[in-house]
C-alpha cells in the first residue's frame, strides 16, 4: 500500500532521484504554460478566419478556401495543444509512481515519450510556420495572433528538446539505481528476474492505456456526443451507447488487471483479456468514423492506431503474465506487509537451498 511515508523515502532515497523528480515537476510547468499560450494565440487566430465548413471536430476536410482550412486546421491544433498538456500532468505522475514502485521499463519509456514529444514540438513549429505564410499571403493584417504562436513554438520546441536530454540522462541514472534494488529484492534468480520484468511492462501498458486508451476514447465519445446532438434525430446511436459503456469501464477495468495480475488470478487476467476484446472493437468503431475519404486531421488519426496497438500489446502481455502464474514470481509482485513477509520467506527458502551440507 502506498503511504506518504513511502513516497517520500523512495523519492528522497538518493540525489539522483531527487532531482528526477524536481525536473520532471518543472518540466510540467514550464510546458503546460508554453502550451498554454501557444492554445490561446491559436484560439484567438482561428476567432479572426471565416467559418470552417464542418462542425465535426473529428473530422478534417479541406474545401479550396485557405483561411476555412487555416480556421478548421487551428481548431484541430486546439485540441492538440490540450493534450500536449494533459500529458505532461500523465507524465509527472508517472515519474512519481515509477520512482515510488521502482519500475525500470516505466522510466526508460518516459524517457522515450519525452523524446518523442521534442520530436512532435518540432512537428508543430513546422505546421504553424505553414499555416502563417499561408494566411499571410491573403491577409497578413489579421495574422498576428499566429506570429506570436510561432515564437512561442520555437522556444517549446527548444525547450522540450532542452528536458528530453536531461530526462533521458537522468532516466539512465535511475535504471541503474533501480537494477541494484530490484537485484537485492529478487535475487539472483534468472528466471524470476524475468517473470518480474514482463510483469513491469504488463502495468506499464496498463499505466499507458489510461492516457492512450481512456483519453481517447473520453474525447472521441464527447465529440460523437456533441455531433449527434447537432444533428436532425438529436439523440445518440445505438453504437454510441456501447462505446460509451466501453469508456466508462476502462479504468475500474485497467484497475482490476492490476489486481489480477498481482494476486495471479487466471479468472481476473482472462476477464481482462475478454474486455479488451470488446474494447478493441470499439476501436473499430472510432475508426470507421475517423477513418473518412478526405479526413486530414492525421493526428487523431495516428492516435487511433496507437490505441488499437496499445490494446493488442496489452492483451499479449497479459497473456503472457498469465502463464507465469504459479511460478514464484507472487511475493515479489504483491503490495503491503504479506508481501514483504513472503519475500523474506521466499528469499531464506532461496539462501537455504544453497547451503553446503558438510556431513
Amino acid at each position: 500500500m502506498v503511504t506518504y511515508e513511502k513516497i517520500k523515502s523512495r523519492v528522497s532515497e538518493t540525489h539522483w532521484s531527487k532531482l528526477y523528480i524536481f525536473v520532471a515537476v518543472l518540466q510540467c510547468i514550464i510546458i503546460v504554460g508554453l502550451q498554454s499560450g501557444i492554445c490561446s494565440q491559436n484560439t484567438r487566430q482561428a476567432d479572426l478566419l471565416p467559418e470552417p465548413t464542418s462542425d465535426n471536430a473529428l473530422q478534417s476536410v479541406t474545401s479550396g478556401n485557405i483561411l476555412q482550412d487555416a480556421a478548421d486546421r487551428l481548431g484541430r491544433i486546439k485540441w492538440e495543444n490540450i493534450a500536449f498538456i494533459g500529458f505532461q500532468f500523465w507524465f509527472v505522475v508517472m515519474a512519481l509512481d515509477a520512482t515510488v514502485y521502482q519500475n525500470t521499463a516505466e522510466i526508460l519509456a518516459l524517457a522515450i515519450f519525452n523524446v518523442i514529444c521534442a520530436i512532435l514540438s518540432a512537428l508543430q513549429v513546422i505546421d504553424g510556420v505553414r499555416w502563417l505564410d499561408r494566411i499571410n499571403a491573403i491577409k497578413p493584417e489579421i495574422a498576428y495572433p499566429l506570429s506570436i504562436a510561432e515564437k512561442i513554438e520555437i522556444s517549446l520546441s527548444v525547450t522540450t528538446l532542452v528536458f528530453a536530454c536531461i530526462m533521458s540522462f537522468l532516466s539512465y541514472k535511475m535504471s541503474k539505481q533501480f537494477g541494484w534494488n530490484i537485484y537485492k529484492k529478487i535475487g539472483a534468480d534468472v528466471k524470476i528476474q524475468k517473470m518480474y520484468r514482463m510483469f513491469q511492462f504488463f502495468v506499464l501498458a496498463l499505466k499507458i492505456d489510461i492516457f492512450i486508451e481512456f483519453l481517447v476514447s473520453l474525447f472521441y465519445i464527447i465529440q460523437r456526443s456533441l455531433a449527434d446532438s447537432r444533428s436532425d434525430e438529436g439523440s445518440l446511436e445505438g453504437a454510441t451507447w456501447f462505446q460509451i459503456v466501453c469508456t466508462i469501464l476502462m479504468l475500474p477495468m485497467l484497475y482490476f488487471a492490476r489486481t489480477a495480475g498481482s494476486t495471479e488470478s487466471k479468472g481476473r487476467m482472462i476477464t481482462f483479456i475478454v474486455f479488451q476484446c470488446i474494447v478493441l472493437a470499439h476501436f473499430a468503431l472510432v475508426f470507421r468514423k475517423t477513418f473518412q475519404p478526405n479526413n486530414n486531421w492525421y493526428t487523431w488519426i495516428v492516435l487511433v492506431w496507437i490505441g488499437i496497438a496499445m490494446d493488442v500489446a496489452t492483451c499479449v502481455l497479459g497473456f503472457i503474465c498469465m502463464r507465469n502464474f504459479g511460478e514464484g514470481l507472487k511475493p515479489y509482485v504483491q503490495r503491503g506487509a504479506a508481501s514483504k513477509q513472503d519475500i523474506e520467506t521466499s528469499n531464506k527458502a532461496q539462501e537455504d537451498n544453497w547451503q553446503i551440507d558438510d556431513d
